[in-house]
Formats: C-alpha cells, structure tokens, sequence
C-alpha cells in the first residue's frame, strides 16, 4: 500500500525521534546498571573487610559475645541476607541470617581472618541485589514515560508546523497542478508565500504562461505545417514522377539494368528487357547461381572474375560473353560492370547487359570469309560499321536523354536543401546529399563516355609542339587550383615532339594531374616532367613520389573506369588514362607505367616522328 506524504511524514518523524531515544536510553541504563553493581560489589566487599577485621579479637579470645554487636550493626544494612563467622578449629563463631530480605540473586564474598600470621577463621557475607534491580526498573518506566511525552509533543509540534507550511501549499500546488494538466489556462496563480514552495507557485504561474504562449504559437505553427506539408506532398509527387519517367527511359531501351550481390552469386534487380534477351522470366534470372548455369561453359571463368571478392580493386569491369537462352541456343551479350560499396560497405555490383548478338555475328562471319570473299568482306564491313556508328549514336542518344532526369533529380534534391533544410533531420539530409553525390557522378560519367567517343571519331593533326610551355601553362593552373599546397614541380626545358596540339594538352593535362593528386598525402610532394632514351627511342615521362600502385595490377591501368585506389583515398572516374592511352595510341605511340606501393609512380610515352 503506497504511503501519503501526510503518514511518510509521521513515519519519518517517529523513526527518527525513537532510534535516538532508544540508542540513548538503552546505553544510559547500561551505564547506570553497570554503576549500579559495582558499588553493590564495592559495599560488599568493604563489609567484609570491615568483619575481617572487627572479629580477629572475638575469634583470637573465643568470645563470641565481643563480635556480636559489630555483627549486628552490619546486618542493619537491608542488603545483607545472611552473615557466618567460622571458627578455624570449632566451626560455626557467630551466624545471623534473615531470608525475609531475600528478593533477588544472592552475591556472596568470603575471606579469612588471620593473627599473628595464622588464620583463626573465616567471614562470609550474602547480599541481595533485589534493591538495585528494582531502581534499574524504577528508572526504565521514568526514561519509557520521558520519551514517550517528548515523542507526542514533538509530533504534534511538527505535524501541526508541516500541515501548515507543508502540507497545505501542496495540496493547493497538487489541484493547480491538475487544472494545468487539462489546460485551464486562462486563470493565473496567485502566490504571495517567498519560501521553496511559493517560489515553485511562482513558477508554475511562469510555466503557465509559456504553455499559454506555445499553445499560440503552435496552433499558428500547425497551420503554416500543413501549408508545408502540401508543399511537400507537390515536389514528392514530382519526384516520383521524375523517378518513373527515369525507370521508363532506363527500361524502354535494349539495354537491360541489373544489380547484384556477389556475396550470394546471384541478382538483386534485373530489368524487364531481361525475358526477350534470354526467353527466360525473370524469377529465374534471380535464382541463385544464374549467370553460372546459363553461361557458355567456356565463358563461365568470366563469372568468377565478376563475383570474386580479389576483384574489389576494381570498380570497373567488361567483358564479352555466351548465354544460353530458354532454347540453349548462343546469345552474345557485353557485360559491364561496376563494383561499388553498400551503405554497411559491403561490395556491390551493377551493371548493364548488352545483346551484341548480331555484332559478333557479323564479326564472326568477316572473319570467316576474310581470305575469300572480298566482295562479301566490304560487305560486312560496312556492316560492322553501320552497327559501330548505331552503338555510338545510341550511346551518344543514351547519355544525352539521361542527363535531363539526372539534372531534374539533382535539382530537386538541391531545393529541398536550400529551402526545406529546416523541416528535414540529419538522416534526410545525408540521404539527399547522397542522391546528389549519385547524380553528380553519374553526370560525370556520361561526359568521361562522351569524351571517349569523341576521341575515337577526332583527326589528328600532327605538327612540332613545345611539350615544356604546354606542361608549365599545366602546372600554373594546378597551382592556382590549390595554392595553399607546396609540390616541387621540375619541368625539363625545351621539349619538342611532333603530336596534335589539343590532344597532346589532354594528355599532360591528365598525367599532371594524376601525378599532383596522388602525391597529396606526401610529405616534400614533387612531380617531374622530362625525356629519357629507351631502346634507342625517346619517351616522354611524368613522375612522382605519391602513393604509387601495385605493378600487378599494371594491365589494368589504362582500362576505362579502372581504379587502383578507392574513391574515399582519391577522387576520380578511372577514365584519364583511357584517354591517355588512346590519344598516344592514334599517334602511333605506346604509353605504361612503372610504380611501387608508396614510392611514387612514373608514366613513360612515345611521340614517334612523322616520316
């Protein structure tokens, strides 16, 4: 049963005034007790001394007669019972005892009586303790009726002062808490009392009054909310149409989106196009072990390489491969594939799949009449062609028509930043940067893919450049980027080659580049630009002492989208040296690398001279 304040208070009051009490009263009657017996024994012990003494001349002279009036002069003492005076030699001297007086225990004490050196008898003395325990008893009811009135008048003294200073402000504190409770607002507290409890009726009436003022300010921040919230509901709607007309655009092309879980070898998603590619539906393409059941066997290495945990260095894969569809006939498809990390940091696939059946088709058909048929082979060539030139416009057509929902959704999101970054929680906001982070990205990706279709399409105009002016108007520009970073630059000077202008700036722009970030995390950064003799031939190289790479890895490099470091170590699309290695290549030149883990890398390449 939960206790009242009013019966908490009196338990409180009767524990604390009764545990002193009875602590003090216990050990004062202790004391007094104590006290008590010990001068019992003291006067007992002095009687029979004085007996001791008083009888050595009635016992020494057998007269009895002589001790008799000392005898009874100690037994007027009402504590003595009994007195035995004992002759040595004839026993029993002098007795005198009265039982009447007997009302306790009995304490006795005896001693010999001694003269001339010899013991002539004995004295033994009983004494009652009846009267000391009646005056223990006397002062226990005395100290029980003390404390028991002081007890009864404190309480009343205290309750009487609680129930008036204590006990009646809470309760009135106790209804005016109520009345606050069911939002009775209008009437105010009126407290007059300056101690603990009118101050806290003081500041229930401030308490009052603010819940006044918030109510009023909520009601009009509940109507401007739903205002907003219908705002709200607007952009999601125009969002979600911005996301169908994107999963619309995505889906109605031949090329057919997918994710998946390497960790499980199977699909995540697979896009609708997926069951005319293969005749299969799509609760089959997301079975476990798909792409291994269904791969040409002599393909089916492509898979391991797809799903392999080693490949997590390589955000960027492609490949040529053999299905078989519903009918176990051959489909051609080109995979790609991009690694990418989960929210938990997990690896990630995602990709497109390709039908490049009649390409491969026609590739291998060319190949089989290259030798014979010269009619036929300027046929198919002009095929292979015409399908090259279909695959760049649709490339070309893709990326373009996905820049407009990038563009919508990145620009949405940045509303919602700017202008509802109130109404949003952290989380939110991290969400929405991450979709901007995603678009910007993948804008950047669509542009690194325009400008490799536009270097695989470009003339080269070959001409003497000065390779030094071009690299020092490089390095200003770095610098300017980053001025609070101190790279020694050493460009050697004087340096021709023959090369197209634009693309030879596209390469040191990007070698440069490469080599200015990734000595970012270097102590004394320094990047070299010079020509050194190989094989007889001259080669052009940039080098640094950044983070460098692993030379296993080096066959990789100038693959399109490929990275040796991931994107939280150094920003980047992996499509600079792709570039590089083209425009070198339509020089008729060779570029590579030589590097180490953490000891900087060097980018050799050849501008052979025209003829």
């Amino acid at each position: 049963m939960p206790l009242t304040l009013r019966r908490a208070v009196i338990a409180a009051i009767l524990v604390g005034l009764l545990i002193p009490a009875i602590f003090s009263g216990y050990s004062t009657l202790k004391r007094r007790e104590a006290a008590l017996q010990e001068g019992l024994l003291k006067d007992r012990t002095r009687i029979t001394q004085i007996l001791v003494l008083g009888m050595q001349e009635p016992l020494w002279n057998l007269s009895p007669d002589t001790g008799k009036p000392l005898l009874d002069s100690v037994m007027s003492d009402e504590r003595i019972v009994r007195v035995i005076i004992q002759d040595a030699t004839l026993g029993t001297f002098l007795e005198h005892n009265k039982p009447d007086r007997r009302k306790g225990r009995l304490l006795q004490e005896s001693q010999s009586v001694t003269k001339q050196g010899n013991v002539i008898g004995k004295v033994t003395v009983e004494m009652d303790d009846g009267k000391l325990t009646e005056t223990i008893h006397d002062d226990q009811n005395y100290y029980l009726a003390t404390v028991g009135i002081q007890l009864v008048l404190s309480l009343a003294l205290i309750m009487a002062l609680i129930h008036n200073r204590v006990l009646t402000p809470v309760k009135r504190l106790m209804s005016e808490s109520i009345r606050l409770a069911s939002r009775d607002l209008s009437t105010p507290f009126e407290w007059k009392r300056q101690d603990e409890l009118g101050k806290l009726g003081q500041s229930l009436e401030i308490t009052r009054q603010s819940l006044h003022s918030l109510f009023s300010e909520l009601e009009a921040k509940n109507r401007e909310l739903q205002a907003d919230i219908s705002q709200r509901k607007q952009i999601e709607q125009a969002l979600r149409a911005s996301e169908d007309r994107y999963r619309r655009l995505v889906e109605s092309t031949n090329v057919v989106p997918w994710e998946a879980n390497p960790a499980e070898w199977r699909f995540t998603y697979v896009g609708p196009q997926a069951e005319a590619l293969l005749g299969f539906p799509l609760h089959i393409w997301y079975s476990e072990g798909f792409l291994t059941s269904y791969l040409h066997q002599d393909d089916r290495h492509l898979a391991y390489k797809l799903f392999s945990e080693t490949q997590d260095r390589e955000n960027y894969i492609e490949f040529e491969c053999r299905m078989l569809d519903s009918n176990n006939k051959v489909v051609w498809v080109l995979l790609v594939a991009t690694a990418v990390p989960d929210e938990h940091g997990e690896r990630h696939l995602q990709g497109y799949l390709i039908d490049i059946s009649a390409r491969k088709a026609t590739e291998i058909e060319l190949n089989h009449y290259r030798n014979h048929l010269e009619e036929l082979v300027e046929q198919r060539t002009k095929a292979l062609a015409a399908a090259n030139r279909e695959l760049e416009a649709f490339s070309y057509s893709v990326s373009h028509d996905l820049r407009a929902p990038l563009r919508s959704v990145d620009g949405f999101s940045q509303v919602l930043l700017e202008d509802y970054t109130d109404k949003l929680d952290d989380i939110g906001k991290q969400y929405l940067q991450r979709i901007r982070r995603a678009t910007q990205n993948m804008s950047n990706l669509i542009d690194d893919l325009l400008n490799l279709s536009k270097l695989t399409r470009s003339e080269v105009n070959t001409q003497s450049v000065n390779l030094t002016d071009i690299a020092q108007e490089i390095a200003h520009d770095l610098q300017n980027a980053e001025p609070d970073r101190q790279v020694n630059l050493v460009i050697m000077p004087n340096l021709v080659a023959d090369a197209d202008p634009k693309l030879i700036r596209v390469v040191l722009q990007n070698l440069l580049s490469n080599a200015w970030k990734f000595t970012g995390k270097s102590e004394q950064p320094e990047v070299k630009f010079g020509v050194t003799n190989i094989d007889g031939q001259n080669a052009f190289y940039v080098a640094d002492n950044g983070a460098g790479f692993d030379m296993a890895y080096a066959d990789k490099l100038f693959g399109a989208f490929q990275r040796l470091h991931t994107q939280q170590e150094f920003e980047g699309n992996g499509v600079g040296l792709a570039i590089v290695q083209r425009i070198i290549a339509r020089h008729n030149g060779r570029v590579w690398a030589k590097a180490a883990i953490g000891q900087g890398a060097t980018f050799y390449f050849t501008l052979p001279r025209k003829r």
